[in-house]
């Protein structure tokens, strides 16, 4: 079902880019650029990697990316873009071919469907730790898949005071993790609220599930119609799922309470904003508060001055609702309790606790695609086993400070600086000895960008210090040349 979808959406795709530049006049864009990578241990330092799509690799070598793209054509009532990129990276451990992005786009109004492989929208002008997503942050290789999403919609009758957007998507993982074939599904709805021309409050909620699947303990896991049906209002599964996902809800769920404060000046944007992360399908209760990530956005109208984008991310996630699932239930409890003897949870009382974020019983692999999280980087994946698979995060109880800072030095060359520091105590079930400190830099420069140069030069200047990685400092340099084909 999955590898017959997946024929299905590339023909599409095929065929559709195939009429698009057969049929109309179409300029491309092209990127493409080689890179080289050094450090002083085995591994690269944190911001070599974060936040870079799942592309870079964790180790000294060399990677080439080349892709070409085409944008939407406003003139059309249906609009279509499309695009294909790939990496390709040499190390002492591996060498890797890379599927990155392969996707088209359909935009009619404000309503646009994407189908395919493609980067989530790069928001905060890129210096967030996070891209402004705590589930979602760009840190992992994107997922096959289809996503119908909306720009803000004016509710009628309101005269642009009130707006609403939304979006409904479904993955595949393609990756070699404990439940093959897991697939993703992921929904949002946000309302924006605008009662003066300069001032925004937003608040939304995202939602997303792990579900179906062919687990190597519990078998094949409900992925019918009628399981999407209960993944979808987060409902408790039937026959055939775990004793979990029966007690529950279906799948592994995860959620995300967003709220946004924009303030619009005429040479600048201030947003202050909170992620409050929740996962078991928590939507109608706050236990995972003060769970999350605060955060503070300055963006000047002028990119072109020393700083024109600075953020502030502080980032918590030591609670997960308390640190106990459940205790065992008085005998009052038991008498009120309408449970079989042998049911699980029987004598018991769940508390809802240990939330263990990014991890899950039945999905091992948890909240990681390719070994990497799909989220927040602070929250740290294990390694591989033997079997090259990832299971899960081993250290998800975190604060973590981030600062990240974006401008032109002397108006000519670009930079982006990244610097965070935290303190990792690992799980509720295994906690980190000593708590380790982390504290993490990276610089990246455009040292080369005049216009008439055949190509451009970015260099890139990172380390680590602490004890959650190695201390270890890093160089990066690329080679880089875009354009256009028309």
């Amino acid at each position: 079902m999955t590898l017959l979808f997946m024929k299905y959406i590339t023909s599409i795709i095929l065929l559709i880019i195939c009429y698009s530049s057969l049929f109309s006049q179409r300029s491309f864009e092209y990127k493409s650029s080689t890179s080289g990578l050094i450090a002083t241990e085995k591994t690269l330092p944190m911001w070599a990697t974060a936040n870079k799509y799942g592309i870079i690799p964790n180790s000294r070598g060399g990677l080439l990316q080349a892709g070409v793209f085409s944008d939407f054509n406003p003139q059309k009532k249906i609009q279509v873009a499309y695009g294909i990129s790939g990496a390709g990276y040499t190390t002492q451990a591996e060498n890797k071919i890379i599927l990155d992005e392969f996707y088209l786009s359909l935009k009619w109004l404000k309503i646009r469907l994407d189908l395919g492989m493609i980067h989530p929208e790069e928001e905060y002008n890129g210096v967030s730790a996070q891209n402004g997503n705590f589930m979602f942050s760009g840190n992992s290789r994107s997922m096959p898949g289809y996503n119908l999403h909306t720009e803000y919609i004016s509710v009628p009758f309101t005269d642009n005071v009130l707006a609403f957007k939304f979006n409904l998507s479904d993955y595949t993982m393609l990756d070699d993790r404990f439940v093959d074939q897991t697939r993703v599904h992921y929904k949002s709805l946000y309302f924006k609220i605008s009662p003066w021309k300069r001032l925004e409050l937003i608040g939304g909620l995202d939602h997303s599930a792990q579900w179906a699947g062919n687990s190597p303990i519990y078998g094949k896991q409900p992925s019918s119609f009628d399981g999407y049906i209960k993944v979808f209002f987060g409902r408790s599964g039937g026959a055939g799922s775990t004793i979990s996902d029966s007690v529950n809800v279906l799948g592994n769920h995860l959620g995300n309470r967003r709220f946004r404060i924009n303030y619009k000046a005429n040479n600048f944007t201030l947003s202050l904003y909170y992620d409050n992360f929740f996962e078991d399908g928590k939507i109608d209760n706050m236990t995972s508060i003060p769970d999350g990530t605060y955060g503070l956005y300055y963006a000047a109208k002028n990119k072109k001055q020393l700083i024109s984008d600075i953020i502030y991310e502080f980032t918590y996630t030591k609670y997960q609702s308390g640190s106990r699932h459940d205790r065992p239930a008085t005998e009052e409890e038991i008498k009120k309790q309408d449970r079989d003897t042998n049911d699980f949870y029987y004598g018991k009382v769940v508390l809802g606790g240990c939330d263990n974020n990014f991890n899950n019983g039945e999905y091992r692999s948890g909240w990681t695609y390719y070994g990497r999280s799909i989220g927040t980087p602070f929250i740290t994946t294990s390694a591989p086993n033997a079997e090259g698979i990832t299971l899960g995060t081993f250290n998800n109880r975190v604060i973590a400070h981030y600062l990240g800072i974006k401008g032109y030095f002397i108006k000519k060359v670009p930079y982006k600086l990244r610097l965070s520091y935290s303190l990792n105590y690992g799980t509720y079930g295994t906690s980190l000895e000593g708590t380790p400190e982390q504290f993490s830099f990276g610089l990246e420069a455009g040292i080369l960008r005049k216009p008439k140069a055949p190509f451009h030069i970015d260099l890139g200047i990172y380390g680590d210090c602490g004890k959650l990685f190695d201390n270890t400092f890093g160089l990066s340099l690329s080679f880089s040349r875009n354009g256009l084909i028309k």
